[in-house]
C-alpha cells in the first residue's frame, strides 16, 4: 500500500491489527489497493490480487461494478458514510450476513477520492432478527386465529387491539373497534356501573374471571344481547399498563343448561305423581280394610288383596329401585362432569354427556310410561275408539318409530297379506306392535331379523312378531302376562315386565287374546289375534 499521507504506524496499528475487514478502495481504477489480513482471512483469501479479482470480478462481468461505485459516491456527496447490509459469499460457498461501510478518505467535494471501506460479520445480529420476526408471526397467528375473543384496552378504557374471533362475535369489521371505549360492547344500562367497577380494576389489577356468579351479557353491534363468560388479564410495555379481555360466547351452554333445569322439573313432578298414585292406592286399601271388617268372609277378602298389594308394593319398589338407579346414576354423573369442560375445546365432552343424559331421561319416561299405563288399565281409565286404519301404513309407521332401538345388523321385515283395511282402535294397535318390537329387539342379538306379519283374513285379524332370540323356558311361560314377571334368563337385560301384561290388556280391550310359542335359545313368535264384528 502506498501510505505517503498516512502515518507508517496508524497504518500497522489501526489496519493490521483491527477485528474488522478493513480495505481501501480506489474508484477510479475500479480496485481495492488495501486489505487488511483480516479481511483476507474473512474470505479466504491470500493475497490482494486474489481479492479484487474474487470480489470484484462478478460485477465487472455483470456490469454492476460502476452503478455501485454511483451508488455509493452520490450517498458520499451527501452523507458522511455509507451504509448497507447484505449477503456474502466466500470462494468456499459458505455465506454470511455482513455490514459493509464506506467513508471518504480525500476529496469530499468530489467524492471520487479513495474509500475506506470496512465489513462487519452480522451473522448473529441477522439471526437475532430473524428470531425476532418468526415470534412477531407466531405471537400474530396466535392472537388473530383464537379461538375466543380477546380484546385489549388502554388504561383510558379505550380499546386499542381486537382479534377475528372478537370481530366476529360482536359484529363489527376489522378495525371498526380500535379507539372506542370497551362500554360500547356492554349493555347499555349497565355502561355506568361497569365503568365504576373498571376505575377500580385499573386501579388495582388481577388476573380472574370476570362476574363470578352473575349473568353477564354482551352487546353486538345491531344492540342484541347474549350471554358471555369473561376473563381479564393485564401487563405493562414501555410504561404503559394495558388490559385484556378474554370472551366466550356461552349461549349454547345456557340453554343447555336451562333444558337439564327443565328435565329434572318434570322428572321431579313424575317422581312425584307416582308416590302420589301410590299413596292413593294405599288410602284406598285402608278405606276398603275399614269397610270389610263389617263381615269375616270380607274381612279374609280384604287382608288376601292386602297381602297381594304388598307383594306387588314389594316387586314395584325393588324393580323400581334397580331401574331407576342406573339412569339416575348417568345423569347425576354427567351433570357433574359437564361442569369440568368450560372450554370450547372442550365441546365434544360436553356433547357426550349431554347424549348420556338424554337417553337415561328418555328411559326413565319409558319406565314411567309404562307405570302410568299399568295404573291407568287397573282403573278401567282406557278405552278403545274404534276407527278405520290402514294396515300396511300403520305397521310401517310404528316401525319407523322402534327402528332407533335396532342393534347392529339387525333388520325388520314386514309381511302382510289380506285387505289393508281394518276397524279398530288405532292407538292401541299401535302400542301393541311396538311393545313386541321392543321386546323382539332387546332380547335377540345382532344381525338377527324380526319378521312381523298381519293377516286380514273374514272373521279375524292376526298380528304376530317373531324373533330369533334367547327364547322363554316352558315355566316362565306360564307367568309371562303377570304384572312385573320377568323370566330367568332376561335378569341382567333392563326391563320392568309389564310391557307383555300391558299388551295382554290391551288386547282385551280390542276383543282379541294373545299367545306365545317359543323355544329356549331358538327365538320367540307373539301372536295377536282379534275378533271382527
Amino acid at each position: 500500500m502506498n501510505c505517503t499521507s498516512l502515518d507508517q504506524q496508524l497504518c500497522q496499528v489501526a489496519l493490521e491489527n483491527s477485528p474488522l475487514f478493513i480495505g481501501v478502495y480506489n474508484p477510479n481504477s475500479h480496485e481495492f489497493i488495501y486489505i487488511n489480513q483480516t479481511g483476507l482471512a474473512m474470505f479466504e483469501l491470500e493475497n490482494l490480487a486474489q481479492a479484487n479479482s474474487f470480489l470484484l470480478e462478478g460485477l465487472r462481468n455483470n456490469e454492476g461494478l460502476i452503478q455501485w461505485e454511483l451508488q455509493v459516491a452520490q450517498h458520499l456527496q451527501k452523507a458522511n458514510e455509507f451504509c448497507l447490509d447484505d449477503s456474502f459469499t466466500s470462494p468456499a460457498g459458505a455465506k454470511f450476513w455482513g455490514r459493509i461501510r464506506v467513508k471518504l478518505l480525500t476529496e469530499p467535494d468530489t467524492a471520487r477520492g479513495h474509500w475506506l471501506v470496512n465489513l462487519s460479520d452480522i451473522q448473529e445480529e441477522k439471526h437475532s432478527q430473524i428470531k425476532f420476526s418468526e415470534g412477531e408471526a407466531r405471537f400474530e397467528a396466535l392472537f388473530m386465529h383464537a379461538a375466543m375473543g380477546i380484546v385489549m384496552m388502554d388504561n383510558s378504557s379505550k380499546i386499542v387491539l381486537t382479534n377475528r374471533f372478537a370481530n366476529a362475535l360482536f359484529g363489527y369489521d376489522s378495525g371498526e373497534l380500535i379507539g372506542m371505549p370497551i362500554e360500547t360492547l356492554l349493555p347499555t344500562a349497565l355502561s355506568e356501573t361497569h365503568r365504576k367497577h373498571t376505575e377500580k380494576y385499573l386501579h388495582k389489577p388481577q388476573i380472574r374471571p370476570m362476574g363470578i356468579g352473575l349473568d353477564l351479557k354482551a352487546r353486538k353491534k345491531d344492540g342484541t344481547l347474549f350471554s358471555v363468560e369473561i376473563s381479564l388479564s393485564f401487563f405493562e410495555q414501555n410504561g404503559n399498563q394495558y388490559f385484556i379481555s378474554f370472551i366466550n360466547d356461552i349461549t349454547y351452554k345456557k340453554k343447555i343448561e336451562m333444558e337439564m333445569i327443565l328435565k329434572n322439573q318434570e322428572i321431579k313432578k313424575l317422581n312425584e305423581s307416582l308416590e302420589q298414585e301410590v299413596m292413593n292406592r294405599t288410602n284406598a286399601l285402608v278405606e276398603t280394610l275399614k269397610d270389610l271388617e263389617e263381615s269375616k268372609q270380607e274381612l279374609e277378602l280384604a287382608l288376601s288383596k292386602e297381602k297381594e298389594l304388598g307383594e306387588l308394593k314389594s316387586r314395584f319398589v325393588a324393580m323400581a329401585s334397580h331401574e331407576f338407579r342406573t339412569p339416575l346414576t348417568a345423569i347425576l354423573s354427567s351433570a357433574s362432569l359437564i361442569s369440568k369442560y368450560p372450554k370450547t375445546e372442550d365441546h365434544e365432552k360436553r356433547e357426550k354427556h349431554l347424549h348420556r343424559i338424554k337417553s337415561a331421561v328418555s328411559n326413565l319416561t319409558d319406565i314411567l310410561e309404562e307405570f302410568l299405563s299399568v295404573g291407568k288399565l287397573e282403573e278401567g281409565k282406557i278405552e278403545a275408539h274404534f276407527a278405520e286404519v290402514q294396515i300396511p301404513d300403520l305397521v310401517n309407521d310404528t316401525l319407523a318409530d322402534v327402528s332407533n332401538l335396532l342393534k347392529k345388523n339387525q333388520q325388520l321385515r314386514v309381511e302382510h297379506t289380506g285387505d289393508n283395511e281394518l276397524f279398530t282402535d288405532k292407538s292401541l294397535l299401535r302400542k301393541i306392535i311396538i311393545n313386541l318390537c321392543s321386546n323382539a329387539i332387546k332380547f335377540s342379538g345382532e344381525s338377527s331379523c324380526i319378521t312381523i306379519r298381519t293377516q286380514k283374513l273374514v272373521s279375524h285379524f292376526v298380528l304376530s312378531v317373531q324373533d330369533e332370540g334367547i327364547g322363554i323356558s316352558d315355566e316362565d311361560q306360564k307367568h309371562l302376562f303377570d304384572r312385573f314377571f320377568r323370566g330367568v334368563n332376561v335378569t341382567n337385560i333392563q326391563g320392568t315386565g309389564l310391557g307383555l301384561h300391558i299388551v295382554a290388556k290391551y288386547t282385551e280391550l280390542l276383543g282379541g287374546k294373545v299367545s306365545i310359542s317359543s323355544k329356549l335359545n331358538e327365538g320367540t313368535t307373539v301372536t295377536v289375534q282379534l275378533d271382527l264384528v
